[in-house]
């Protein structure tokens, strides 16, 4: 059994703007029960309830944010690695880099990756437990089974009523009117990478001056790209779409509640 600190020094957290923010739904709440739209002690009991995952939903915003930002330095700092055309070597039919900076770098990045596909992925599992159960509580909450208006059928809970947050979300997109393709995106290389591999990189030559240069994340030691599967590969420039996606769907979330709630 661990044993209890001696002494502790708090890390102050307040947040600030969030992407997805409780914050207005509580008051809201508050109003709605004001009103007799909601019963009364509905607005305590969810925050008693939904408070300790709201401020999850803040600090993994603060994750993401730190993601995206190691992410933009590591490929700064690896791209200043490839020297001027000329002066890369050849091994074979490829051109490499090496070099211990080079290859730190290369391992900073890939981490930041790794990062970057966990903490988006988390923050929409936070996001899809705290707007279903807040919904449940209200009895707006979407039955088990719902159709998409592409017509596919998708579960939001399994059989014992337990949330399938994959489910939930690609309703949520539906019901808010936010495209999926950037998160058909995130949960596909995220579950690779997490539960089945680890991400190999190149850098992509845009083959213009000024250098431009992009980063391509592999599932595999990739030779021949011209015959490679194009699921096995993604540029990191897609992930803005996943960036965006993101913020798209957290303010239509939290538009959505607030809308049910007045």
């Amino acid at each position: 059994m661990t044993a209890p600190p001696k002494s502790v020094i708090h890390i102050n957290f307040i947040a600030g703007t969030l992407l997805f923010d409780p914050r207005p739904i509580w008051t809201a709440l508050r109003q709605a029960e004001a009103a007799g739209n909601v019963s009364s002690g509905m607005a305590q009991g969810l925050f008693e309830k939904f408070g300790d995952k709201a401020i999850h939903l803040g600090t993994r915003h603060y994750l993401m944010k730190q993601a995206v930002a190691e992410l933009k330095s590591g490929l700064t700092a690896m791209y200043e690695q490839v020297p001027e055309p000329w002066n890369i070597p050849v091994a074979g039919t490829h051109r490499v880099v090496s070099g211990t900076s080079c290859e730190r770098w290369r391992d900073r990045t890939l981490l930041a990756v790794d990062s970057f596909l966990f903490e988006f992925r988390a923050f929409l599992d936070l996001l899809a437990q705290f707007v279903h159960g807040v919904l449940i509580e209200l009895g707006k909450a979407p039955p088990r089974r719902e159709q998409l208006s592409s017509g596919k059928s998708i579960h939001i809970t399994d059989i014992k009523g337990k949330l399938k947050p994959h489910g939930f979300l690609l309703y949520l997109c539906d019901k808010c009117g936010v495209a999926v393709g950037w998160y058909d995106f995130l949960s596909s290389h995220r579950n690779f990478f997490t539960h089945e591999g680890a991400p190999y990189c190149a850098i992509e030559d845009r083959m213009v001056r000024p250098p431009e240069f992009d980063l391509i994340v592999m599932k595999s030691n990739i030779q021949d790209f011209q015959r490679a599967d194009p699921q096995s590969f993604f540029r990191i420039s897609e992930c803005d779409a996943v960036v965006q996606g993101i913020a798209t769907l957290s303010a239509s979330a939290q538009k959505y509640l607030l809308d049910v709630l007045r």
